[in-house]
């Protein structure tokens, strides 16, 4: 039996969609307007199954375009329909935003299983057209609907100059068509050194709430909702502002408090990812619980079993497998807290291919937001020593990220994680081609394979002042390339010391 009590990528004994919010509108005159009209509305029950309605007569808005000029009787009922719909939106005070991403359909911020597989052809077509999110404004004319649905009804061939430019020549003002795009935000790697201290102090938090949530649970009690809310704002807050300085301290790790620890940065890794996607803090807020809460439920696991050296049998195995459900359910009784998180919790062991668990039946893809957990979980447990096993390398686990992706992991979101940190992420011990050894500081913004190092002992391993190379730079790094990930602790070395 595979004894991997945290990994999701092999074995039965393994141990992740975001809520997108699209980056930039298109609107006449204001091509680079900020989407934010619905980033805070909870759409009822029955506009959610209005929504059915709606995109089956966009489809066969759709396919009436394709066949019959815009004066043809099919084509002016389609729109007088559509525009109907629409309407009932707008005069219920909101406007209707949707968005297509991942094989997944999003109304605002609601994910919609249901409809995410009865539209499938259409999220597909949107997809190839390079449609994010199109989001109909109060104040939609019939004369705007008229000129958005050809660029919705066309090919992706006939998208001349990108999505964007075209909506912006169609004088479409109360329609904004966007894409959604991962988010560049290099300005983050390289943040004055004062904003470590607000990092440590976030960092610092959430492990006390950890602590306490133990505590409480041992006692049947749960810790309070804002607390978690308070604790996890303030890690929104530095992934957004510090993302650097969070990444490099979650590569902190405790023997003793593995679960703490754990939790925490899993959290830190989610939510820096989640940031590739979406700055949306509604989502990442979301994100955050979700991830820093993913193992409440092995808080109710005894801890001898968790922690058991050998294999497990197959009730402990039986056990272990149900911390997920623990998890959600002790989440889905807390007042207050963010029920967006519970999937979180509940899927993050489910994998990519749906073989991991608990099963559902039927199967339903796990939640981007899960994805991106699970992806972050897996590689702290890797890259973290526990009872049962030791700790990978940060190079091998990229590896094993890599390998996986496709089958226990989103393969979009794999990618995204090593662009993040690279193939050799903060606080990796190196050794250069040269002999050298240092640690790395910061991965470079488009090579993942050059990031920064401070070298701190030479090719004959004596140590050195240090020095910080640009791997990138071909003057600093002098055809000095990364050779090998090495084990910090065998080498009786405190990255602490050089960063």
């Amino acid at each position: 039996m595979s004894d991997d009590r945290d990994v999701t990528v092999a074995g039965p004994r393994d141990e992740g969609m975001p809520i997108i919010s699209p980056e930039k509108g298109t609107r006449a005159g204001q091509p680079s307007i900020e989407v934010s009209q619905s980033s805070s509305i909870v759409f009822s029950s029955r506009q959610v199954k209005r929504l059915r309605e709606v995109l089956a007569r966009l489809s066969g808005a759709r396919r009436a375009i394709r066949f019959y000029p815009m004066a043809h009787p099919a084509v002016r009922e389609s729109i007088a329909t559509l525009m109907s719909l629409v309407g009932q939106y707008h005069s219920e005070g909101v406007d209707l935003q949707v968005t297509f991403f991942e094989n997944e359909l999003l109304l605002g911020e609601q994910l919609l299983p249901e409809e995410s597989i009865l539209f499938d052809q259409l999220i597909r077509d949107m997809t190839e057209l390079g449609l994010g999110t199109m989001t109909f404004l109060r104040g939609l004319t019939t004369d705007e609907m008229e000129r958005a649905l050809p660029i919705l009804s066309g090919e992706p061939s006939g998208v001349v100059g990108g999505l964007d430019k075209v909506a912006a020549a169609a004088n479409i003002p109360h329609v904004l068509l966007s894409t959604v795009t991962t988010v560049d935000r290099a300005d983050q790697l390289t943040r004055p050194a004062d904003d470590h201290e607000a990092a440590q102090a976030s960092y610092v938090g959430a492990l006390d709430l950890l602590r306490e949530l133990d505590r409480l649970i041992k006692h049947n009690r749960m810790v309070s909702a804002e607390h978690v809310r308070g604790v996890v704002r303030s890690m929104v807050d530095n992934v957004l502002d510090n993302r650097y300085a969070m990444l490099e301290l979650s590569g902190l790790k405790d023997y003793d408090e593995y679960t703490f620890y754990h939790s925490v940065n899993v959290a830190i890794l989610s939510l820096s990812l989640g940031t590739m996607i979406s700055t949306d803090r509604r989502f990442l807020s979301s994100l955050g619980v979700g991830a820093l809460m993913h193992d409440i439920g092995k808080m109710t696991v005894d801890i001898a079993v968790l922690n058991k050296p050998g294999s497990l049998t197959s009730e402990e195995w039986a056990d272990v497998r149900m911390h997920p459900v623990y998890g959600a359910e002790a989440a889905a009784l807390l007042p207050g807290l963010d029920k967006a998180a519970v999937p979180v919790i509940l899927e993050h062991h489910m994998r990519f291919d749906l073989d991991g668990y608990p099963q559902r039946s039927p199967k339903r893809g796990q939640h981007i937001a899960s994805r991106i957990v699970a992806v972050a979980d897996a590689y702290d447990a890797m890259t973290s020593r526990r009872s049962y096993s030791a700790a990978r390398l940060q190079d091998e686990s990229m590896e094993v990220l890599l390998s996986s992706a496709g089958t226990a992991f989103d393969p979009v979101l794999v990618r995204l994680f090593v662009r993040m940190l690279g193939i050799y992420p903060p606080r990796s011990v190196v050794r250069l081609s040269s002999g050298e050894v240092g640690v790395v500081l910061k991965p470079h913004d488009t090579d993942i394979t050059t990031p920064t190092v401070r070298v701190f002992a030479d090719a004959q391993a004596a140590f050195i002042d240090p020095v910080d190379i640009d791997l990138s730079d071909a003057v600093e790094a002098a055809g000095r390339r990364i050779d090998c990930c090495l084990d910090a602790a065998g080498l009786n070395v405190d990255v602490d010391d050089y960063l």
